[in-house]
């Protein structure tokens, strides 16, 4: 497993798949997760850039689903 800090940029809004597709909205929620577990864990254990990184992540999520009109 890599670094938390020096894994590739999770909180990027960029599609990973075909925009419109049922695979960009579905890696998309799976972006959203990931961060939310991240935000969450952060929290609990006062880990402020893990807590950062996964709000980040989980808004990135948020814009790609926006902008994906497959649902």
């Amino acid at each position: 497993m890599g670094d938390i800090d020096r894994d590739r940029p999770d909180d990027s809004n960029e599609p990973r798949h075909e925009p419109g597709s049922v695979a960009e909205e579905t890696s998309a929620t799976g972006q959203r997760v990931k961060g939310e577990v991240k935000k969450v864990t952060g929290d609990i254990t006062g880990n402020e850039r893990l807590k950062d990184k996964g709000r980040r992540e989980n808004e990135a999520g948020i814009d790609r689903q926006k902008s994906n009109d497959a649902v």
